[in-house]
């Protein structure tokens, strides 16, 4: 490697390392044609205009390279806190439930119990529907909250189903019309507050 093109190697470092492992090798390969083109036309002052060129290029695009690198850090960062506080509401509203049910079955307090089918799905799907909701929104580039509609609702009927069949044998007090409101509940609770979250979402993007 030349002198020259050492020198415009660690002026590269300039640009964010995303953007030198992404367009480095390239901007090299020019620098070199370019470099070697001058130098076999029009000798030094070729190679100085070149030289010339790069720098005020580089001075030009590197600190918008950075700025915008950083932009997206943030943003990173900041969907990345907003991600955390609504997985801490969704454990919060779960560990809520859950609470209220056992103290209201553990004490009898009939205005609980009253909501005993609606807290126990709300809870039950709270802790599966969450967890597969997070996931594929993380690891797919699935719609969050079309994703957060079928997977409650998916989650929602099949435990139903489950009740349903399971309850009527085991439970001769099974009242099938509570299991069901309970699970419309959840459903509609659950689906509620990811609906809103991508309201909120939407609505910060549109601010930044």
């Amino acid at each position: 490697m030349s002198f020259s093109q050492k020198v415009f190697q660690l002026t590269l470092l300039a640009y964010p390392r995303e953007f030198r492992n992404e367009y480095g090798p390239q901007m090299a390969q020019l620098f070199r044609d370019c470099h070697r083109d001058e130098q076999r036309e029009h000798g030094a002052p070729g190679v100085a205009r070149l030289w010339l060129h790069t720098f005020f290029d580089i001075a030009r695009t590197a600190p918008a390279e950075q700025l915008e690198n950083l932009g997206r850090k943030n943003s990173i960062m900041n969907n990345l806190r907003r991600d955390l506080l609504a997985l801490a509401g969704a454990i919060a509203i779960i560990a809520i439930a859950f609470v209220l049910l056992s103290y209201g079955r553990k004490n009898e307090v009939s205005s609980i119990l009253m909501f005993g089918s609606a807290l126990d799905a709300l809870v039950t799907t709270g802790i599966i529907g969450n967890l597969i909701v997070f996931l594929l929104v993380k690891t797919t580039r699935l719609n969050p909250l079309r994703t957060a509609l079928w997977t409650f609702l998916v989650i929602n009927v099949a435990l139903l189903a489950v009740a349903v069949i399971i309850g009527g044998r085991v439970d001769p007090q099974f009242n099938i019309g509570k299991v069901v409101i309970g699970y419309v509940v959840s459903f509609l609770i659950w689906f509620g507050l990811h609906w809103m979250w991508a309201q909120t979402k939407a609505s910060m993007a549109s601010t930044t």
